[in-house]
Formats: structure tokens, sequence, C-alpha cells
């Protein structure tokens, strides 16, 4: 057989079999394509939920340290504040007192012991963060009358979380779900008492609530550098402090305290 009759007896592809091959490459490469974007929105997704998590807890911890080392005034009391003023009693005018959202209190976060600590409060500056601690040093003034003491109106500011938001809060829903709630303690049974702040739970505490505090709950979303909010992205993160109820001043004069304080340490 001749070169020219065997290359007539060759057949090609016919036009229905070329596009049944095309139609089923298109198919194979579009299902590969729809696996790689899914492994990529896996892979940012566990990236950023990691990031979150890896931010909120440094936060928390830094929260539940500072809470740690709070330090009371008086015999018997706890260091959160329910009321605020323009006494070392009620610390600094400019601060919030405790409620759903702000968490104030009196702590020492120095390593050196000292009679008077700061007065801290955590708050969401908005609803998305950032989440920032604020200090309230300790002042003391001479004047013609003697030595006063009071807590400065105007703070310092540490932001503890660049994007933060209440708990469950979603893409589309800010959570009302408070950040922060307050049990007491029951002398009778020995027990923290369920959570007793006056209700809506956003209100602040009163004083003799705050007063009677014995263990504080901390609950917040921690979000990624970027913000996002999107569903697996974010972490809500959960602790609690059980406060230490034993005053700055030596308690052995009964409610009143010593008048001789100790150092907060």
């Amino acid at each position: 057989m001749s070169l020219r009759q065997r290359l007539r007896g060759e057949q090609g592809y016919t036009l229905i079999e070329l596009v049944l091959a095309t139609t089923a490459g298109l198919v194979v490469s579009a299902a590969a394509l729809a696996v790689l974007i899914s492994s990529l929105s896996f892979a940012t997704g566990d990236s950023e939920r990691v990031n979150a998590d890896q931010q909120g807890s440094v936060a928390m911890e830094q929260i539940v340290k500072t809470l740690t080392s709070g330090c009371v005034e008086g015999w018997g009391n706890s260091p959160i504040v329910g009321a605020t003023g323009p006494s070392a009693a009620t610390g600094s005018t400019g601060a919030q007192p405790s409620s759903g959202n702000t968490l104030t209190f009196f702590s020492s976060s120095s390593d050196s012991p000292n009679i008077n600590p700061s007065e801290m409060s955590i708050y969401l500056s908005s609803n998305n963060g950032p989440l920032v601690m604020a200090s309230y040093p300790y002042v003391t003034s001479t004047g013609a009358s003697g030595t006063t003491g009071y807590y400065a109106a105007t703070p310092s500011i540490y932001t503890l979380l660049q994007h933060a938001a209440p708990p469950g809060t979603t893409s589309t829903q800010v959570s009302t779900t408070p950040l922060f709630t307050y049990y007491g303690y029951n002398a009778n049974s020995g027990k923290l008492t369920d959570e007793f702040s006056p209700s809506p739970e956003t209100s602040p505490l009163g004083a003799s609530y705050a007063a009677r505090t014995a263990e504080v709950g901390i609950n917040f979303q921690a979000q990624p550098d970027n913000g996002q909010t999107t569903t697996g992205y974010a972490t809500d993160l959960e602790n609690s402090v059980v406060l230490r109820m034993t005053a700055i001043a030596n308690g052995t004069t009964g409610a009143t305290g010593s008048t001789t304080p100790l150092p907060c340490s």
C-alpha cells in the first residue's frame, strides 16, 4: 500500500467528538478550580481565626492579670467601682462606673508595692473596637489645708485589642450580650450567688452591688487584624476572675479596716 493510500485511510475526530471532549475538559477544569477556591477559602479562614484567637488571648491575659491585682480600700469590699465622683473613695470623675459594657476597678500593675492603686477602666470604644484599658492615676496635692489625694480625670489609654465586639456579633448584627457580668458571695451558704447586677445588664452597678462583687465574668469577641466578622473568622473568648476581698488596709479593726494602710501588692 502506497503512502497516499495509507493517508486516505486515516480518519480524524468528528465535530461532535471534539465538542464532547472540550465539554468534558471544561467540566474537569471547573471542578478542579472549585476545589482550589474552596481550599484557599478554608486556609484564609483558618489564618484569620488563628490571628483573632492569638490577639484575643493576649488581651484576655492582660485583663485577667490586672483584675487579679485588684486592691480594695475598705475591709471586706470589692475592688469594683460602682459609682464615680470627685473623691479617692469613688475614683475619677472621668471614669464610668462598672456595667455590662464597662469594667472599672482599683488595681496596681506596678511591680513595687504602693498604698494607692490606680483606677482602671476597660471598655469598648465602639461596637467593633478597639477594646481599651484606661488608667487613672492617683494624684496627691499639697496646699494650705494639707495634703489631699484624688484620681486624675484624664487617663492614659492602652489598646488591648484593635478589633473587638460583644460576644456573638455577626457580620450583619451586633450582639447585645454584655462583656462583663458580676456575681456576689453568700456568706451563709459559702457560695457565689447568681448574677445580681441591675436590670438591664448594661446599666451601671450600684455602689452596694459593686462592694459585694466577688467574681467577674469576662466575655468578648476578638476579630482578626482586618476586622472581619465573617462566620468562622472571629472568635469569642470567655474567662472569669474571683476577686480578693481583703483590703489594702489592715483588716484587724473590723468593717472599717485599719487606720494605717498597707501597700497594695
